[in-house]
């Protein structure tokens, strides 16, 4: 015999105790404007990504190899996989197009002027402290133990560079409607956070 599992009613008791709302009136409104906000959300990182791709196809940008060879080795070697063809070759792309975007956001870096606050790196450095479950002060101790302060800097103003350009031009979804990234300005702390690489 199959067991049918019975479901409660979704009704206000059920919001009480599934939520910190008295209503499921005010639960679903509350769902309904996080998923908005999550599709707004969605909407300005695709955006970003796709002016991303749309600027690296609109230019040319050589890369070093040395530069890339020595991050492929790296990477390779920190997955014990040095002879591995294959991967060397997806690896090798995958190095280049970072080197790309970032020499791309490096130079939109320049040419905007773009400087970061200490609150925005503060900001991005308690994202991140939280993310890894640290302590904001061990978070940051940890990034100067590695010698990667000067890169953490780097990639947030290239995320607010990036920000910045992205403001100035207008989104529209498949429809055609505008896109509001207005709404969704937020910290170039936190926009560095799910920049691309």
């Amino acid at each position: 015999a199959v067991k049918e599992r019975e479901l409660p009613p979704v009704d206000d008791a059920f919001a009480k105790l599934a939520s910190e709302f008295d209503t499921i009136e005010e639960l679903k409104k509350d769902f309904t404007e996080r998923l908005t906000r999550v599709k707004k959300l969605e909407q300005g990182a695709q955006a970003r990504d796709l002016l991303v791709e749309k600027l690296l196809a609109d230019i040319t940008i050589e890369v070093p190899d040395d530069l890339v060879l020595e991050e492929v080795n790296s990477h390779l070697e920190g997955e014990g996989r040095l002879e591995d063809d294959v991967h060397r070759a997806e690896v090798d792309k995958e190095v280049r197009d970072s080197i790309k975007s970032e020499f791309l956001l490096d130079s939109l870096v320049k040419a905007e002027e773009v400087q970061i606050t200490e609150i925005e790196l503060t900001e991005y450095l308690v994202r991140m402290s939280q993310r890894y479950g640290m302590a904001p002060d061990q978070f940051a101790q940890e990034l100067q133990k590695a010698g990667q302060i000067t890169q953490v800097i780097a990639e947030v103003t290239r995320a607010k560079a990036l920000a910045s350009a992205l403001g100035r031009i207008n989104v529209v979804d498949k429809a055609g409607a505008k896109v509001e990234l207005e709404e969704l300005r937020i910290p170039a702390a936190a926009a560095a956070e799910s920049a691309p690489e």
